[in-house]
């Protein structure tokens, strides 16, 4: 994409528009499989620590309150920790 942007355009225009400096590829295009959207992966680490801890330990939290201060207690409790 690069290259064919860079021979339609003028040098200011690419990077004025497009913040492309003209002359210079990206390293990624001569590769014939490089897709940026394809080689990002998600965190699964990150989703097994959220699942796991967070939506566990906040649905937890949220039972004990509601067990302890009531239904209404625990809404004014969760409102001032969702404040924070």
């Amino acid at each position: 994409h690069t290259p064919a942007v860079s021979e339609a355009l003028s040098p200011k225009q690419l990077w004025d528009d497009y913040g492309i400096v003209h002359g210079l590829n990206p390293f990624t295009t001569s590769f014939p499989r490089a897709n940026i959207h394809e080689l990002l992966s998600p965190d699964f680490l990150h989703q097994v620590i959220k699942g796991t801890f967070k939506d566990h330990l906040v649905t937890w939290v949220e039972q004990y309150l509601k067990k302890v201060h009531g239904t209404r207690g625990a809404a004014i409790i969760m409102a001032d920790i969702d404040q924070r």
